[in-house]
């Protein structure tokens, strides 16, 4: 009887963004020919004689079959896919992989025989895992499974802030914005997944839209605590899609720094760590003419800060544009503290601004001197409040509000 000729199965996947999934040559018999079993001679010569006994049957070929933990009909769902072996008539000697261009991509073998690559695989790359076992005649045969890993635009990743090393403000929050939206139904195990070390500070996370979550502590944090963040993206499926790469990062809270801006007496009081370090006569957005001028009252953290700064009233539908020195923005709509001296006489008496936080050149330079993202600017004396996803929000909603439950 001669060796059979292994079969092979080829899938290939549905999707845009599907992985190109091969499975081929799943087994493979041993290279030699299976011996027939011989019985008694036909020869009546010696028939007295005992009988020559029959050789042993040959044993049956292994069978073996490949495939990937998670493995969908996209391919698999972790850059670091668990590859696993089943063998029927055989014992699996062992699981390897190899790139395109055949060379061998180190694995990690668990006692199951199971291998994971040590390190993530690269997105849009062909890769081809094969797996030997021999039989009880030590015969060997072979599964392969062959797989392309999906391509940049497919595998989510995660922008986070504050940035790893970054020294923040006591309002700071920390912000993971995935590259996908994050269906409901997945959006607790995504938060589950993420460690948090906050130093015993508590807090709570907050879906804020479909592409991104907050975590804000319940008070403003205190100065000096060391936060780490991990989030293990490579583990986690998102949308059918794989993470791409794991995020970790660290920072650290420093001087509390509060100001708090009050509209109606057109003043400034800054707080560092606690102690009154400057008042700052102020000239908020005017009320008496277009509602769009007038500053947000609520809670707003620095975002970003600019030497120089060009206030474009034109991106918003209005007739102009002046530029400014030392701008430190505290809304994504555009609301700075930031010098004007053409508005020095009214700094203190009056709101004359387009919704902006007039101060002299010479206070708005020292204002951003100690600014850092996340410090605190505190706008009262409006009926305009300050929405949650203008910037960074967070503190316009109460403890209780933050930590209700999201439909």
């Amino acid at each position: 009887m001669s060796a059979e000729t292994p079969r092979t199965h080829t899938r290939t996947p549905v999707g845009r963004r599907a992985f190109l999934l091969a499975v081929s040559g799943l087994v493979a018999l041993p290279a030699g020919a299976a011996l027939a079993g011989c019985g008694p001679s036909q020869d009546t010569a010696g028939a007295g004689a005992a009988g020559t006994p029959s050789s042993a049957p040959p044993a049956p070929v292994a069978q073996v079959a490949l495939a990937g933990d998670g493995f969908t009909a996209d391919g698999p769902v972790s850059p670091r896919p668990v590859l696993r072996a089943t063998v029927t008539d055989g014992t699996l000697t062992g699981i390897t992989l190899t790139g395109a261009d055949g060379a061998p991509v180190a694995v990690t073998t668990a006692d199951d025989g199971s291998v994971t690559p040590t390190d993530d695989l690269d997105l849009g790359t062909a890769y081809t895992a094969a797996a030997t076992a021999t039989n009880a005649d030590g015969a060997t045969a072979t599964g392969q499974l062959a797989f392309t890993t999906v391509s940049e635009d497919g595998a989510v990743r995660a922008k986070m802030m504050p940035l790893d090393g970054e020294v923040v403000g006591v309002g700071m929050p920390v912000v993971v914005i995935f590259t996908t939206d994050v269906p409901k139904s997945e959006r607790q195990a995504v938060t589950d997944a993420i460690t948090l070390d906050s130093g015993g500070v508590e807090g709570a996370w907050r879906w804020i839209g479909a592409d991104r979550v907050h975590w804000r502590p319940k008070e403003y944090w205190p100065s000096g605590t060391e936060v780490r963040v991990q989030v293990p993206l490579t583990g986690m499926q998102v949308d059918g899609r794989w993470g791409a790469a794991d995020r970790d990062i660290a920072f650290t809270i420093g001087d509390s720094h509060i100001a708090t801006a009050d509209t109606d007496t057109h003043e400034m009081t800054v707080r560092v760590n606690g102690e009154v370090a400057k008042v700052i006569p102020i000239s908020a957005g005017r009320e008496d003419s277009d509602p769009a001028f007038v500053t947000r009252s609520g809670v707003h953290l620095v975002l970003e800060k600019h030497e120089d700064y060009l206030m474009d009233g034109r991106t918003v539908g209005q007739d102009y544009a002046t530029q400014v020195k030392w701008a430190t923005r505290i809304a994504n709509s555009g609301e700075f503290v930031h010098g004007a001296p053409w508005s020095v006489p009214s700094q203190g008496k009056r709101n004359v601004s387009h919704g902006c936080l007039n101060a002299s050149d010479a206070n708005a330079k020292w204002f951003y001197g100690i600014a850092q993202r996340g410090d605190v600017v505190d706008v009262t004396g409006t009926d305009r409040p300050m929405e949650l996803t203008n910037g960074l929000g967070d503190w316009v909603l109460s403890w209780d509000q933050w930590t209700a439950p999201q439909t």
